[in-house]
């Protein structure tokens, strides 16, 4: 393919590390990024020449608005953007993060079957492409990337848990994350309500996607001073704090297919309580602590191995899990999956500019 530059939907995420990371590597390899996409119909004609893939991640940032209605005008847009894409010749890619957006609409099953028929497709794990209805090629497995690196890291144990009020004998378990009902912080707080143990904490960290997911957490923890709840942004200072002071970093999704957190937690050597959901599925025994999530006692259960289990013997294994997630090799699969020369055009060009037509992606993305 002559037409070497890559065109990313979108370049990045206010909150998400995750597509910095990925384009970085790319130019690093040799592939030039398009700084300031538009999924318009102007900006497709008048780069048709020059860039030779549009690679998509959330689709539905550009058919959905910011509280998630999906018009028929903007339906419309996309997919007749979709069809000017193919008939001008542009590759499309997506890497699939979720199987459907978390807050479905009835718009994306449509959009997602066409993706898989039009687009070369990426998940995360072998347990994602299992997960996936059938319908079109099967997607390439390309790992998410480790986070090493991407966020401040020199605060020591002690000190972060003198920042949170916690002592350092205690045990310390933390959900991090935009706060949104189907990770299932309310049935946590629940399960972690059972265990008398004063000597065991529970950490809430993120920002509630709605005031009412708040709330009910609110209402969850009220009377319990093992449990504290941050119910708001984290900056990228401030995440060490967290992950330090943390024993387990405990994730129990009611659904999920990829999760960027728990990549985080491993980056931070931090072991995992996970139900065995989409990517999930794929930890190293040693790195985490697995339930059930259909066994109404398997969270609870969980949680009291986890007070048992000494975390810093699995910490060694969460480190070892992000060997593999090296950037470089993610790039280069992506490269493959592009059908881009090994040697392109342009000695691979990123920019950091965000132009990107999709004012909610920051909110919808955040991990």
């Amino acid at each position: 393919m002559s037409r070497a530059t890559v065109a990313p939907f979108p370049r990045h995420v206010t909150g998400n590390p995750y597509c910095d990371l990925l384009y970085g590597q790319l130019a690093a390899i040799g592939v030039d990024v398009e700084p300031d996409a538009e999924l318009r119909f102007a900006w497709l004609v008048r780069n048709r020449k020059r860039v030779g893939v549009l690679h998509f991640h959330w689709p539905e940032f550009y058919y959905r608005g910011p509280a998630g209605a999906a018009t028929v005008r903007a339906l419309a847009g996309f997919l007749a953007c979709l069809a000017l894409a193919r008939a001008l010749g542009y590759r499309i890619v997506w890497t699939i993060h979720n199987a459907l957006p978390h807050e479905p609409h009835p718009a994306d099953r449509f959009v997602r079957w066409i993706l898989m028929r039009i687009a070369r497709t990426a998940v995360h794990s072998r347990a994602a492409r299992r997960a996936l209805p059938p319908g079109g090629d099967l997607p390439a497995v390309v790992p998410h990337g480790h986070y090493i690196g991407a966020y401040p890291d020199t605060v020591s144990r002690r000190d972060a848990r003198a920042r949170l009020g916690v002592p350092p004998g205690d045990r310390v378990l933390l959900f991090f994350g935009q706060v949104r009902d189907y990770k299932g912080i309310a049935d946590l707080l629940q399960a972690f309500r059972s265990i008398a143990d004063p000597h065991v904490k529970l950490v809430v960290a993120g920002r509630p996607a709605a005031a009412a997911d708040g709330e009910t957490l609110r209402k969850l923890a009220a009377g319990d001073g093992r449990i504290q709840l941050h119910l708001r942004f984290v900056p990228d200072d401030e995440v060490q704090v967290f992950f330090r002071s943390a024993d387990f970093v405990v994730l129990p999704y009611r659904h999920v297919l990829t999760s960027g957190v728990a990549i985080l937690a491993l980056s931070f050597g931090r072991p995992l309580v996970v139900p065995r959901l989409g990517c999930l599925q794929d930890l190293d025994g040693g790195c985490a602590i697995s339930y059930d999530p259909a066994d109404p006692l398997g969270l609870d259960r969980a949680l009291e191995t986890a007070g048992r289990a000494d975390p810093a013997l699995m910490a060694p294994h969460a480190r070892s899990q992000t060997a593999a997630l090296e950037w470089d090799g993610i790039a280069r699969a992506y490269r493959d999956i592009y059908g881009l020369p090994t040697s392109v055009a342009g000695g691979g060009v990123v920019h950091t500019t965000a132009g990107v037509h999709a004012p909610d992606v920051p909110a919808a993305a955040a991990l």
